[in-house]
C-alpha cells in the first residue's frame, strides 16, 4: 500500500505536538462594543512557552496545530458567509499560505479562509516562544492551548 505524504503528514505534524508541555506568560483579552450589529469587537494575545528539550523542532507542529484549531473553530460572519464551504476541511497548501519567515520569526497569519472568519496570527520565536494573537473569536485561543497540551476542556458537573 502506497501512502500519500499530503495526507499522512498533518497526522505526523499533530501526533508529534499534541501533548507538549507549556508555561502561559500572559494572556491579555480586550472587549470594545461592537458596530452595527452591537457584536463586542474582541482580541486576546496569549504568549507561552513552550517546555521542550528543544522546543525549534516543535516549530512546525504547533503552528499547524494551533491553525488547525482556528479554522476548525471558525465561522462565517458578514459576507463571508457567500464563500463558506461547510464541509471544507484545513488542508496543507491552506497552511503553506499562510507561513511566512521574517525578521527571524516564523509566522502564520490567516483572516479568512474558505469563508471562515479566522483572524489568527502566530509568532514562533526561536527557543520556543510563542505569540498567539486573536481578533473577534473571543476568548477561544485559551482552548486551543487546552487541546494543544492534550488536556481536556469539558469538566464533570457536580449536583
Amino acid at each position: 500500500m502506497v501512502t500519500n505524504i499530503n495526507e499522512t503528514l498533518p497526522f505526523q505534524l499533530l501526533d508529534n505536538t499534541i501533548g507538549i508541555e507549556i508555561d502561559i506568560i500572559s494572556n491579555d483579552f480586550q472587549e470594545t462594543p461592537g458596530g452595527h450589529d452591537s457584536t463586542p469587537n474582541t482580541n486576546q494575545e496569549i504568549v507561552f512557552q513552550i517546555k521542550e528539550e528543544e522546543p525549534d523542532l516543535s516549530a512546525m507542529g504547533v503552528l499547524y496545530a494551533l491553525s488547525l484549531m482556528s479554522f476548525s473553530y471558525a465561522a462565517p460572519r458578514g459576507y463571508s458567509a457567500e464563500y463558506f464551504i461547510p464541509d471544507e476541511q484545513w488542508s496543507l497548501g491552506y497552511f503553506v499560505q499562510g507561513l511566512e519567515f521574517k525578521n527571524r520569526l516564523l509566522c502564520f497569519s490567516a483572516d479568512y479562509v474558505s469563508g471562515r472568519m479566522m483572524k489568527t496570527d502566530i509568532i514562533f520565536e526561536s527557543g520556543g516562544k510563542v505569540k498567539l494573537s486573536t481578533r473577534n473569536r473571543g476568548r477561544g485561543a485559551e482552548r486551543w492551548l487546552t487541546h494543544l497540551q492534550g488536556k481536556k476542556h469539558i469538566k464533570v458537573v457536580e449536583k
